[in-house]
């Protein structure tokens, strides 16, 4: 007995012309279910439920191919028409489904048997034109001003409140037979002979103020690679990291958003997430150069075209600071939510320096830092002048909005910072992943400012680097623990909880080797390391819950970025594990797709337990696999000098891995590694205008640790 508690029900998402689909397994879609085709923030289709002589059909089977395209198949139950029963098989309904900025479905029903039958067919189709935040809160206010109209090849749907429109219109096309309209009903009588057969198209076209949206191009043909000439990067490994990269690479493109000037960024995630986040779209391109510089560069102009200009507190906007999200939904429309865009995120203005690093060291092109570097100079004044509240060198974050998030760091959860009793951290809060990020960031600007000639604004930063790093290792290191606090609250006192944020200073080189050793150790604890990934938060602590969205879920991002920070240390074999959990639990999942997150439950519970609300596919998840396979290459670019350094090394569960067509710069890298023994060789290895440097550096992506 559940006491009437609600069953979540698993879903298909599937995405495409800038709009997604989440549906139920068999492909229909239910108001009260987290449900619907969500168009411009809107869900411009609430139910889509289909029938069969008064009853449902029957699942017999589905399929999908690509980010855009499913299949079902069903078989009618037990039914009866003027001649009689109707066995259950009688009838096949094969609906085959397309989604790029339209909905396209084709539908084709199989009558078997000896007798001609006749029978009702319906299709229930409605919009509540909820606001996507309401679908998410699960509070959908009912909207009386929603019209229904009837149109030359079926109905419109159009909701109008101020100034904010939305709508729907739904065209039909049968091969035989003309539909009736009951309400939210569409109502065929269809006469099938044996062996007879009806077909129908049904389009659903979104409207967003005003303008309808069409296909892009053919529904009926396959559906398009998502990833332009694939022949470009290839790899050859075993299929615990090829199948996941291959998907994680399509997720990438799949969720590019075309701008003017053609430099797409990556969005989010669908369905949820379908836009422009500052935090997600920038960690997503540090994990994902092997795959280009394409994601940084699409990033840097979409948020650099947002950068904050003046105070407005309602959307903690600030001169410098970088978006968090931008929505075109009602509830922001109407001022009442403050995503027109929001900047309640604290570490966007680091990260977008880190990224512009990262673009310039992968592609070499001055024009990145010509057009961006003064972004990137706004955004790390904004850190020394505002992004530090109280000027004691350390970046604290606190709303002041009546809507804005209580925490803005990547966990951003309200409840999400806790001390080791589980009580919550009062803000102002400073997290301790964005002392890290801000100290790599300073680093990184140093070196283009190097570049720029600025020498003694360089040296400026490092030195700022250098005091943040002393002012870290002295306030948050936890020595009983071997561990550093999760943050220091509004009174500065240590919050204390265990949590994976620790990993992100691995990964941005700010620890002593000593303290990183420690950290190591204390990640791969079971309370932490779950056996499918790091935990957000914990299994000790009492506040943990591993099906709660940052309390001690999985995020495959927070795990590959924790074992980056191992490798960069030296950690190879801790980092492989972590590496090896997150591809494992991405092949446990539909179609080697890492989600957002998953349930934190250990790995003795059995297979990954998925969590409901995720985002999949998800950018940042989607990289993982991509920053996996660059740190078994130890392959770090330096494009400006046009040269790579290369330091593979392979786990015992990686023979050998292979990737062609790496972009460094106008060069181009080839390269295969195999594991001999207990030793790493390079087997072949080939370049285009790019010297290779053999043997390890420094770091894998920025700054030098600390003896």
């Amino acid at each position: 007995m559940n006491g009437g508690a609600r069953i979540p029900q698993p879903i298909l998402v599937l995405h495409g012309g800038g709009v997604a689909l989440a549906c139920a397994l068999d492909g229909q879609i239910q108001a009260g279910e987290l449900h619907g085709l969500f168009a411009g923030d809107t869900r411009v289709l609430s139910t889509y439920r289909l029938g069969v002589g008064g009853q449902a059909w029957r699942l017999l089977g589905r399929s999908r191919s690509g980010h855009a395209t499913a299949q079902w198949e069903f078989q009618n139950p037990h039914i009866r028409d003027p001649g009689g029963d109707l066995p259950a098989g009688t009838l096949l309904l094969s609906l085959r489904r397309r989604l790029d900025g339209v909905l396209h479905d084709d539908y084709a029903i199989r009558a078997f048997g000896d007798r001609a039958v006749r029978v009702r067919l319906t299709i229930q189709m409605d919009a509540d034109f909820a606001d996507i935040f309401e679908v998410k809160n699960r509070s959908i206010p009912p909207r009386l001003n929603v019209n229904r109209m009837p149109a030359e090849h079926g109905v419109i749907l159009d909701y109008v409140r101020g100034g904010f429109r939305r709508g729907l219109r739904l065209d039909l096309h049968p091969g035989a037979g003309v539909p009736a309209f009951v309400g939210s009903l569409i109502v065929f009588e269809l006469d099938l002979a044996p062996g007879g057969t009806w077909t129908c198209c049904l389009e659903a076209a979104p409207i967003l103020d005003g303008v309808t949206l069409a296909l892009a191009g053919d529904p009926h043909a396959p559906e398009p690679n998502p990833v332009p000439d694939p022949q470009r990067l290839r790899i050859r490994s075993v299929p615990l990291l090829a199948r996941p990269f291959e998907r994680g690479r399509a997720d990438l493109h799949a969720l590019a958003i075309p701008q003017d000037d053609d430099t797409p960024y990556v969005a989010t995630g669908a369905p949820w997430f379908l836009t422009l986040f500052g935090r997600d779209s920038l960690v997503t391109a540090l994990m994902a150069g092997v795959d280009g510089a394409w994601s940084a560069a699409g990033a840097l102009a979409a948020l650099g075209r947002h950068q904050g200009r003046r105070r407005d507190d309602f959307r903690d906007e600030e001169p410098g600071k970088l978006p968090h999200e931008l929505r075109r939904d009602e509830l922001t429309r109407q001022g009442r939510l403050p995503y027109s865009p929001y900047y309640g995120t604290h570490d966007a203005p680091a990260l977008y320096c880190l990224a512009l690093w990262h673009a310039w060291r992968w592609s070499g092109e001055r024009r990145l830092l010509d057009r961006h570097f003064d972004h990137a100079r706004r955004a790390l004044r904004w850190c020394d002048e505002l992004g530090d509240r109280d000027g004691d060198g350390l970046q604290e974050y606190a709303t002041r909005s009546p809507q804005g998030y209580r925490n803005q760091g990547w966990k951003d959860a309200g409840d999400a910072i806790v001390h080791a009793d589980g009580r919550l951290a009062e803000p102002p809060l400073a997290t301790v992943e964005l002392q890290g990020y801000l100290f790599a960031a300073r680093l990184a600007m140093a070196e283009l400012l190097d570049a720029l000639g600025e020498d003694s604004e360089a040296a400026r930063q490092r030195d700022a680097a250098t005091r943040l790093r002393t002012q870290v290792e002295e306030r948050f290191w936890m020595a009983e623990a071997g561990f550093y606090a999760l943050a220091l609250d509004r009174d500065k006192r240590l919050v204390a909880g265990i949590a994976s944020n620790a990993g992100h200073l691995l990964w941005c080189g700010l620890p002593a080797s000593a303290r990183a050793a420690a950290v190591a150790r204390r990640l791969l604890a079971p309370d932490l390391f779950s056996g499918w990934g790091l935990r957000t938060l914990s299994a000790d602590n009492s506040a943990y819950n591993p099906l709660l969205y940052q309390r001690g879920s999985v995020w495959p991002h927070d795990t590959a970025l924790a074992a980056a920070g191992l490798w960069r240390y030296g950690f190879r074999e801790e980092a492989g594990i972590l590496l090896k959990a997150i591809l494992e639990a991405a092949t446990a999942f539909e179609d080697d797709r890492l989600p957002e997150l998953f349930c934190g439950l250990d790995r003795s519970h059995g297979l990954p337990v998925p969590y409901e609300e995720a985002n999949s596919p998800q950018a940042w998840a989607a990289a993982a696999p991509l920053l996996a396979a660059q740190l078994f290459l130890g392959l770090v670019p330096d494009a400006p000098r046009r040269r790579c350094h290369l330091d593979p090394w392979l786990p015992d569960w990686l023979p050998r891995l292979e990737l062609r067509g790496i972009a460094v710069g106008a060069g181009k890298v080839d390269v295969a590694v195999r594991r001999e023994g207990g030793e790493t060789v390079i087997e072949a290895l080939e370049s285009a205008q790019v010297e290779i440097v053999r043997g390890s550096v420094a770091a894998p992506l920025w700054g030098t640790p600390p003896a």
